[in-house]
């Protein structure tokens, strides 16, 4: 066959209707709204070389603009299949590198028609400048201004809506504009520059415009839901005329408002459901089919997104049949869910590559209880778009003080953290201060901080912050607890002011939920084990040693936020922390638009999923050394009964969780038919969730003299006593104020 006998049996055989409906037309203006799994990205190509095979397009005269290089090269390579690699390929790019392209082709338009494109530690330095020479280095970070500038240039369209977006903040301006003053002079632009100078030029130079237009006659833009509100603007000027008439041969647009999770970075859903207002003649077409997942993934999918107002309603679909593929697992603690996890993943390895499995959570300060667990079962796993938890810069900043109470003569501690948070103590103190210790080898920092001091061998102000670091591990000994030790630095450090000083507010706010994070392992192990400084610290080092052995092995399971999940399927997907005030998260609770943002994390999520999805929930978490209460998320709530099977592994056992998932595990994969609703499966435990142990003697193993406890009414408690009165087991506990004889089925395991 020829390529275009080849191309017309792909188009007769691999698409659907609709997928049809997008790729046949030579004219028009499209507004695909393709679900989750729908598969978007063969629409687009396949509409591109339809344009050039069918309708005798040339290929310079297409473009196609998505948001990162990977979607970019993968629809390329696709276009060069289906061409047999002959000839040339239209134009498949990013916004960005679009625009770049444009300005250095039409640079004589610019007011600068030779520039330099500066990165983000280039536009650091500019700020840190200025900052400087206005003396505001106490009052700002180069960090704030600049997410303020980037935020100003992706939600505004001009200087005027800019200036609006900053309020009354006369500081932030002034700064902001001789940021750009210094760039002008510098005949530099930014990466954002790139959108708005494009912009720019098309509103003010109509014969650059007017030669654009009968160049490009074809558009094509992908994940429109993640647009902000320049490129919309530019998406405009690029097709209409100045009587915003629609001048090109075609337009088309694809996106999915139900996976717009990216407004913190400037995007706005209104663009796509909007979009008809500014391009009225835009005919809608919804790709509804999904090739990705198994119906019952899609049917809760559905059933929870439907809760959202802000959308264009669709009904994803699919023709693999299967049932019993989602189990919802309520833990005790977020201590248990890490085990929980562990289990499954143990379980899963037995059938299938762990690489076909991932673990989702809201934010990054998660996962810390689900490494702990990963790593003491031996199951590898990658942070995916992040770190592993004891690698992350502020908890190595935390564990370096924390080592040099334990051992003052720690160097590779000291030289971590003396001059953080920042203290003036620069290359040359450093430089003083080995040089004497080298001299005094057997002197703790401590005593060769205080020597420097006293010897008068620094300059007053750098005598004053050196004396302030050292006070801060005033009366800490190594044999505190590690909590006595780690709470008075981070307050005598100032640790959380250095975050928010130090950080654009996103990330400072990550950050301390880390340190928070740390804090609590650190209660949990002052409960639970020999509670040293050492003996914490040794567990640290084990931890981190134990990740290290992992590391080169190329089957592990992958971790990472919902965010970092979009665009990613795995076989088995698990959902962690689905509780109120994790997701959704407690900022989003009293603000609807955020709320529905919140929303829409949980269906990516869901919809990675092709064979099975788990949620986990857990009834209490560990917070400062206090047990909360969590409610299960209200998404969970939007799942309908008969889609669902809903456990209690509060007091399970290991071989409960073997046989639990065993036994999930085993059902075959999915056939291609269509099907009904998942017909709901008998729960393994009874209605009141009581566990389903084989017998009294299983049950009455779980309980052991000094295990922690939780009462819904008596709180926190001991167990001291443990006994069997058959069929009962009956545990005398001591709580915070009294000493109580309860059956063991009122309480809870810690």
């Amino acid at each position: 066959m020829n390529i275009r006998e080849k191309f017309d049996h792909f188009f007769q055989n691999q698409l659907n209707r609709e997928q049809q409906l997008v790729v046949a037309p030579h004219e028009g203006v499209m507004l695909v709204c393709a679900g989750a799994g729908s598969g978007k990205t063969r629409v687009i190509t396949s509409r591109m070389v339809s344009l050039m095979i069918h309708h005798e397009v040339r290929p310079h005269s297409i473009i196609a603009l998505t948001f990162t290089n990977k979607a970019a090269k993968e629809m390329k390579e696709r276009i060069a299949r289906f061409l047999n690699n002959e000839g040339p390929l239209p134009y498949v790019g990013t916004f960005h590198s679009y625009c770049l392209r444009v300005l250095k082709s039409n640079s004589h338009l610019l007011k600068t028609p030779t520039f330099s494109l500066i990165d983000e530690s280039d536009q650091e330095k500019i700020v840190r400048t200025i900052i400087q020479q206005k003396g505001l280095s106490k009052r700002v970070t180069p960090k704030q201004v600049l997410s303020a500038i980037s935020r100003g240039k992706n939600e505004a369209i001009n200087q005027a809506e800019r200036e609006e977006l900053w309020g009354q903040d006369l500081l932030l301006k002034e700064i902001c504009l001789l940021y750009e003053q210094h760039k002008t002079a510098a005949h530099c632009l930014d990466f954002d520059d790139l959108l708005l100078e494009t912009l720019t030029l098309f509103q003010k130079h109509p014969l650059f415009k007017k030669i654009f237009q009968d160049q490009v006659k074809h558009v094509l833009v992908d994940e429109y839901q993640d647009t902000n509100k320049v490129q919309h603007a530019l998406l405009k000027e690029m097709t209409q005329d100045d009587s915003r008439s629609f001048i090109l041969d075609s337009l088309c647009v694809v996106g999915d408002e139900d996976q717009s999770i990216y407004s913190w970075r400037g995007a706005t859903v209104s663009n796509i459901i909007n979009f008809s207002k500014d391009f009225p003649q835009a005919v809608a077409i919804t790709i509804s089919q999904n090739y990705r997942s198994v119906q019952p993934i899609l049917h809760i999918a559905n059933e929870v997104i439907k809760n959202n107002t802000y959308r264009n309603p669709k009904q994803l679909f699919s023709d693999r049949e299967a049932q019993d593929r989602i189990r919802i697992l309520m833990c005790a603690s977020g201590y248990q869910e890490g085990e929980a996890l562990a289990h499954l993943l143990k379980n899963a390895r037995s059938v299938s590559s762990l690489n076909a499995h991932a673990v989702l959570y809201r934010s990054h300060f998660q996962s810390r209880s689900l490494e702990e667990a990963l790593i003491r079962y031996g199951i590898p796993y990658k942070i995916m778009g992040g770190i592993q938890f004891y690698d992350r810069l502020e908890i190595k900043d935390m564990l370096a003080y924390m080592r040099l109470v334990m051992n003052p003569f720690d160097r590779l501690a000291f030289s971590r953290v003396f001059n953080t948070p920042t203290r003036g103590l620069g290359d040359k103190f450093e430089d003083l201060f080995y040089a004497t210790w080298d001299f005094m080898p057997f002197s703790s920092f401590i005593e060769i901080g205080n020597h420097l001091i006293a010897t008068k061998q620094l300059t007053k102000i750098k005598a004053d912050n050196l004396a302030l670091f050292l006070a801060a591990f005033e009366g800490l000994t190594p044999e505190l607890k590690p909590s006595k030790v780690l709470l008075p630095l981070i307050e005598r450090t100032r640790y959380y002011t250095h975050l928010k000083d130090s950080f654009e507010k996103d990330e400072a706010e990550a950050k301390k939920d880390n340190i928070k994070e740390l804090i609590n392992g650190v209660l949990f192990f002052e409960e639970r084990n020999d509670s040293t400084l050492e003996s914490f610290l040794s567990e640290v080092s084990l931890l981190q040693e134990q990740m290290n052995v992992n590391e080169d092995t190329s089957d592990y399971v992958k971790l990472m936020t919902f965010h970092a999940a979009k665009g990613l399927e795995f076989d088995t997907v698990i959902l962690t922390g689905i509780e109120e005030g994790v997701l959704p998260s407690s900022r989003s609770l009293f603000n609807p638009e955020s709320l529905e943002e919140e929303r829409r994390l949980m269906y990516v999520g869901i919809t990675r999923a092709k064979e099975r999805l788990i949620l986990m929930h857990a009834k209490y978490r560990y917070t400062y050394g206090q047990v909360t209460d969590q409610t299960a998320s209200r998404f969970l709530d939007e799942i309908p009964e008969q889609y669902r099977v809903k456990d209690d592994c509060s007091f399970w056992k290991e071989h409960e969780f073997r046989i639990y998932f065993n036994e999930w595990f085993s059902s075959q994969k999915s056939s291609v038919k269509q099907t009904g609703p998942l017909e709901q499966k008998k729960n393994t435990l009874n209605e009141d969730f009581r566990p389903a142990f084989t017998d009294n003697e299983d049950y009455l193993e779980l309980w052991q003299r000094g295990q922690r406890v939780i009462h819904k009414l008596f709180g926190q408690g001991i167990i001291e006593k443990v006994e069997e009165k058959s069929p009962h087991i009956y545990l005398t506990i001591r709580f915070k104020n009294q000493i109580k004889k309860l059956e063991a089925s009122f309480v809870t395991l810690l």
